[in-house]
């Protein structure tokens, strides 16, 4: 868990507020200043020669305790992520209501021979042709003389125009699953967004995200970071993902306007970057909030590809 600034703001506000609201209540109930050290040791010396206290002084010193030590738990207590993805809803279709028919159908229980009721209608014989039926034979008579059928013209088919062979991209990039699992990061599956295919997805401590992809625009891979970081937005209430995307051999290097986009020429660039800035290891208050966030990653990239 990290130390948020604004969690150590609030904590401070939180103990001034209690104070306060002590000093009041002590001085109207009691009479009693608690920053006073005279009524501190006139408080120990009644105890001392076991005079008696109102037992509500006890029990507001008591209140007074735990009022803040629970807010302080209120504010510093680690948040649950709550996942609010979009389910997409299928459109009904002649096949889908066919389809749920037949699962209607096969609930029905079928009863044995013996048990099942007399009443029960014959079902009607069809008597219509069946379409499989072969058709009945016909009497053609046979000339004497037999007619040979005429000679095929030869036809000369057109010479197909031949097609310039098509080159492929490859979407799997070892070398780049390499260099991030070196440098301690975690490889996730990588996901086809906006149809761009992307050649990497890693994640790493502090709620880091990487993304990268091979001869693909800069522009083209802000739009993917823009795309996560909504789907983060909308169903994250307070935890902030801090994303890295990158490009490789980037056809707008020369003119991109995004400085928060790296840009490399080659994979070996980029694992000169990375190995000088590793994942750091996780801190020893995790408390499993990392399994949390790798969980958490994994569902967005099984929801993303289907917006």
């Amino acid at each position: 868990m990290r130390i948020r600034f604004d969690n150590i703001l609030l904590s401070f506000l939180w103990l001034l507020v209690v104070t306060l609201g002590t000093c009041f209540w002590f001085n109207i109930a009691f009479g009693f200043d608690i920053f006073s050290s005279t009524h501190w040791g006139y408080v120990a010396s009644m105890q001392a020669s076991q005079n008696p206290i109102k037992p509500a002084f006890y029990i507001s010193v008591a209140a007074v305790i735990f009022i803040t030590i629970f807010g302080l738990y209120l504010i510093v207590r680690p948040r649950r992520r709550r996942i609010k993805l979009p389910v997409a809803q299928t459109a009904t279709t002649p096949q889908n209501i066919a389809f749920q028919q037949n699962n209607a159908a096969s609930t029905i229980d079928i009863l044995p021979a013996e048990m099942q009721p007399a009443t029960m209608k014959p079902t009607p014989v069809n008597n219509a042709p069946s379409a499989t039926a072969r058709p009945p034979r016909l009497n053609i008579p046979i000339p004497s003389h037999p007619v040979m059928p005429p000679s095929p013209t030869p036809t000369q088919t057109a010479p197909q125009p031949s097609r310039a062979p098509q080159t492929t991209v490859s979407s799997d990039w070892p070398e780049l699953r390499e260099i991030f699992t070196n440098a301690g990061y975690i490889i996730k599956p990588t996901p086809r967004v906006n149809g761009i295919q992307t050649a990497l997805v890693a994640i790493g401590t502090n709620e880091v995200m990487w993304i990268g992809c091979v001869g693909v625009a800069t522009t083209a891979v802000r739009t993917i970071v823009d795309k996560f970081n909504q789907i983060f937005t909308d169903t994250l209430d307070e935890t902030e993902i801090d994303i890295h995307g990158f490009a490789i051999a980037a056809p707008d290097a020369a003119t991109s306007e995004f400085t928060d986009i790296l840009m490399f020429d080659t994979p070996s660039a980029l694992r000169e970057y990375i190995n000088e800035n590793p994942n750091p290891p996780l801190p020893d208050d995790d408390d499993g909030m990392f399994d949390a966030f790798s969980e958490y990653i994994d569902a967005v990239i099984n929801h993303i590809g289907k917006i």
